[in-house]
């Protein structure tokens, strides 16, 4: 086992952007294809689901939106297993060390049994507070802290099923026994900094917007789509900075999680790379 610091866990997502950035700029790429795929097929399945039941609305919508999240999940997954992979195996072959694989299916499964997870926690403290006649605010908290605290023993359970090759939520709750607060605090730390990320985002766009034409250019570049007719350049350059950050934020989200999990089973890190 190698020492743990909350705070460098937290900035291993900077580093590891430092390191690699060409290729997090890979992944923006495949982001922006992947959401080109999903809207194609999307579109696809509208016109031959509504041909098919003759106009109605319900259900080709309901039909689009299950597929299209399907498809965004999977996108998601193959991200997510990509920081993993080259974090803890670089040396594997890969396109920009994304691949559809087992590693991607074992990690939506880590996310939909925690999704189930979650979703029994509530309906349970819902009956639970039903039966004592509402319960108030003490019986948030204490949901919430329950919450907190097991979702800080999982937590390892998605580096786990890539690095291991097996969903194991036991073995992350061996792993992180009697380390809560030290991942507690590496968890906030790392949404405060994908807070000021995503602040500071907002902020250089908004001046860019700004000076590119006002309160009209700043009001055009978190406009609708119109947007696109009036100030091209605007438009074009949001949903750019909107790709690129996606994996940015993947990264930043989950490469605290992978050095936590090196730093507890003693993995080396990963040597840096041009």
């Amino acid at each position: 086992m190698t020492p743990f610091s909350a705070s460098d866990a937290a900035l291993e997502g900077f580093q590891l952007i430092r390191r690699r950035w060409r290729v997090v700029l890979g992944w923006a790429g495949f982001n922006l294809l992947a959401l080109l795929m999903v809207a194609v097929i999307s579109a696809v399945l509208s016109v031959v689901a509504g041909a098919v039941s003759g106009g109605a609305q319900a259900p080709v919508l309901l039909l689009t939106g299950l597929i299209g999240g399907f498809l965004t999940l999977f996108t998601q997954a193959i991200l997510s297993a990509g920081v993993y992979r080259l974090e803890l195996r670089p040396q594997e072959p890969g396109f920009l060390h994304l691949r559809l694989g087992r590693d991607e299916l074992r990690l939506i499964g880590v996310w939909l049994i925690t999704i189930t997870g979650v979703w029994v926690l509530g309906w349970a403290g819902a009956l639970l507070g039903g039966a004592l006649g509402g319960g108030g605010v003490w019986l948030e908290l204490l949901g919430a802290a329950v919450a907190i605290y097991l979702g800080m023993r999982f937590l390892l359970a998605a580096p786990i099923a890539v690095a291991e090759r097996k969903i194991d939520f036991v073995r992350s709750w061996r792993l992180t026994r009697g380390r809560f607060w030290p991942l507690l605090g590496m968890v906030a730390l790392s949404v405060c900094l994908i807070a000021l990320t995503m602040v500071v985002v907002f902020l250089v766009l908004a001046a860019i917007a700004a000076l590119a034409g006002g309160l009209d250019g700043l009001a055009g570049m978190f406009g609708g789509a119109d947007v696109l007719q009036q100030r091209p350049g605007l438009f074009l350059l949001g949903f750019a900075v909107q790709i690129i950050l996606i994996p940015v934020l993947w990264v930043l989200g989950t490469a605290p999680v992978v050095a936590a999990y090196k730093a507890f089973t003693g993995e080396p890190a990963a040597s840096p790379q041009p």
